[in-house]
């Protein structure tokens, strides 16, 4: 009989966690129904993509945390009707495991597998969190049958909550290295060329938001146009409104450090392209727990520097797969980036270490580490009387 699961996720808009669950889920074909949980709210290319991919999924009316006080106040009030519609559904679908992803603060999918009888697997992905959120996972954490954390730093972060001796394991999220293949054609026609022209590119991928450290690498590369070694900052990823102020900020402060040559490129339904004609990709995140822009990149064969986050230094090899600098160190993030400016062998030499690197950590080998923590999961819960 095929174990049923249901990975259930608060946050509809398309993301690390997200891909994470549609790489996994497609991993598992055959031996694990997945069921995609998701919220209704900005989930429409999130569901597209589980489809096109075989995925079952269910778009339900989920309500997230926010600082808009609307929004707080419609969390809270439709909270108890959102986690026994859930938990309906669990058992509606005959869903032998809840796997909740999305990180600490998503707890509905949590309480409502407790409320429907059935063991749940909880999913931590981050290191930095407001107090108030590691109250709430520390309050709920009990429910859950065991914890699934994405690096060795977020399983130091959360383990300290954690009480009694349930399941764990550490699972990367996946690289699909297939792909992100340097020698494969976009499925997206885009001309990455023409908008960078001949000059050396430096790009990061994300969402504009302060946790991504977007000002070091204005410095980095205001300090490296002051060397003499002129590059262009290619930066991808939506502004979403909330962050327009912060978008705004970085653009005086490029103007402040005399670097006229930085791009906002907004979103991309394909980044392929444009990490294709990137000469070298920056992480300088101040927090994050894997990083997955970072090793799409590396899969792409391109030579990386990165902030010391996650668990990063555990992986990369500083000098051989990618270099490792610290948070918020631009001149350590210059010099590694000159480095690689003035030896086209040594960036072509790391970026073949680093996609060798990248496909440890493939959606075949991650399904196989996910499907064991099931495994484990289940087999406490049936010997502590959880599961019949």
């Amino acid at each position: 009989m095929v174990l049923r699961v249901a990975n259930v996720i608060e946050e509809g808009k398309l993301g690390g966690p997200q891909i994470r669950i549609m790489r996994v889920a497609a991993a598992l074909i055959g031996r694990v129904d997945t069921l995609v949980v998701m919220s209704r709210d900005n989930s429409g290319a999130f569901y597209e993509k589980c489809v096109a991919l075989g995925i079952p999924c269910r778009v339900i009316a989920l309500t997230r945390i926010t600082r808009e006080w609307r929004v707080a106040i419609a969390y809270v009030a439709l909270f108890p009707s959102e986690v026994i519609k859930l938990a309906r559904l669990f058992r509606c679908e005959r869903i032998d495991l809840v796997h909740a992803s999305g990180g600490s603060w998503q707890i509905k999918a949590v309480i409502a597998s407790q409320l429907a009888g059935i063991p749940c697997v909880w999913h931590l992905n981050d290191t930095l969190m407001p107090g108030w959120i590691r109250w709430l996972f520390r309050a709920v954490q009990p429910l859950a049958a065991g914890f699934i954390y994405t690096g060795q730093r977020v399983k130091e972060y959360y383990g300290r909550y954690v009480t009694n001796n349930r399941p764990s394991a550490i699972v990367q999220p996946p690289v699909d290295i297939h792909e992100y293949d340097p020698e494969s054609p976009p499925c997206v026609d885009e001309e990455p060329a023409d908008l960078f022209g001949d000059g050396f590119v430096i790009g990061t991928i994300g969402n504009v938001n302060p946790v991504k450290g977007i000002e070091t690498i204005i410095r980095a590369a205001a300090l490296l146009n002051n060397s003499g070694r002129f590059v262009r900052v290619v930066v991808i990823g939506p502004v979403f409104q909330r962050q327009r102020h912060y978008a705004d900020h970085l653009k005086v402060l490029a103007d402040q450090v005399g670097l006229n040559d930085i791009c906002f490129l907004g979103g991309r339904a394909d980044v392929r392209p444009i990490l294709k004609r990137v000469d070298v990709y920056v992480c300088a995140s101040l927090s994050e727990s894997w990083g997955m822009s970072l090793w799409e990149a590396m899969a792409m064969a391109k030579p990386v520097v990165s902030t010391d986050v996650g668990d990063v230094a555990r992986y990369v090899v500083d000098g051989e797969s990618g270099f490792v600098v610290p948070v918020e160190d631009s001149e350590a993030m210059a010099e590694r980036i000159g480095r690689l400016i003035d030896s086209p062998e040594l960036r072509q030499r790391i970026g073949h270490a680093a996609r060798n690197l990248a496909a440890e950590f493939s959606p075949e080998n991650i399904a196989d580490k996910t499907l064991e923590i099931y495994d484990r999961v289940l087999a406490s819960s049936r010997c502590r009387g959880l599961r019949p």
